[in-house]
């Protein structure tokens, strides 16, 4: 059977979205463009409007110029180390990955500089993440778990509501409040046991009448669900919950953290928007050439 990469699918979209010359710049962040062509693949990638789009785009690029900014380096020792970890945990030797790269029409100079890119992604949350964890103590995870006692509760089954669109823009205003027309809808009850361990934990984790992230399910569907009501909840005690705990509050304050930064180098930037020469749709069709 054909052996398929970890990283195939990414790095063939990666080059797609470098085929083609852009028409247009939508904004300039610290004088660094934002094409239409970008904002179009950003759409077609994250499922989100135009203004995601360029938010993650301007997210993008001041990481990209604070990486440059801080020097932060991944040598080709680094990059030869993580292609054979790579390779070991796709049970070939580093030729045949190399080989099977070839068969997908991955360039190996290509596959390195993207390997690097990740390293540096990789090397500045790690800085970041660095300033909070000093902030980690039994004494603060046993704190945010006495105040986030629903999330450490257990349940036999759960009763929800799923809601489902092909337009993302319907769940959005749902869950904005908004009563959208024609939108899919169907009450379920789904046992403990029927749920993967992460699913049951986001469920879980939000109380009656909140709603799930959305997702784009395999079949081209947004969906999100509401959780009606919890049957059989069992609380569990710091003890039986302290690494769940730990995990929480160290993603939580690691998120405030990478916000915190993020907003910092926003207000700092000069972000220029221009105008729009016609509007970008999810659509199948490419913007003209």
């Amino acid at each position: 059977m054909k052996k398929r990469l970890v990283f195939v699918s990414f790095l063939l979209s990666f080059s797609l979205a470098q085929a083609s010359m852009v028409n247009w710049v939508v904004a300039l962040v610290n004088n660094q463009p934002i094409t239409n062509y970008e904002v179009f693949d950003t759409m077609k990638k994250i499922g989100g409007n135009e203004r995601n789009a360029i938010e993650f785009l301007i997210k993008e690029k001041l990481q990209i110029a604070e990486i440059k900014k801080r020097d932060i380096t991944a040598s080709p020792y680094e990059v030869t180390q993580r292609i054979e970890q790579t390779a070991q945990k796709n049970g070939m030797s580093v030729d045949e990955f190399k080989s099977n790269l070839a068969k997908e029409g991955i360039n190996y100079t290509h596959f390195r500089e993207e390997i690097a890119k990740s390293i540096k992604d990789q090397k500045f949350y790690e800085s970041i993440f660095a300033r909070v964890d000093n902030r980690i103590t039994p004494q603060n995870v046993e704190q945010y778990y006495k105040q986030n006692i629903a999330r450490f509760t257990t349940f036999d089954s759960v009763n929800v509501t799923r809601y489902a669109d092909k337009n993302r823009a319907k769940i959005e205003e749902l869950l904005a409040g908004k009563k959208p027309k024609n939108l899919y809808s169907q009450k379920v009850k789904i046992p403990r046991k029927g749920l993967s361990e992460q699913t049951a934990y986001v469920f879980a984790s939000i109380k009656d009448g909140g709603f799930t992230p959305i997702v784009h399910n395999p079949q081209g569907y947004f969906e999100v669900f509401r959780i009606d009501s919890k049957v059989g909840l069992n609380q569990l005690s710091f003890e039986e919950a302290q690494n769940m705990a730990i995990n929480e509050f160290v993603q939580k304050e690691r998120r405030k953290a990478v916000d915190e930064y993020f907003e910092k180098l926003r207000a700092e930037a000069v972000v220029q928007f221009l105008p729009v020469k016609q509007p970008l749709v999810n659509s199948d069709k490419k913007p003209n050439k």
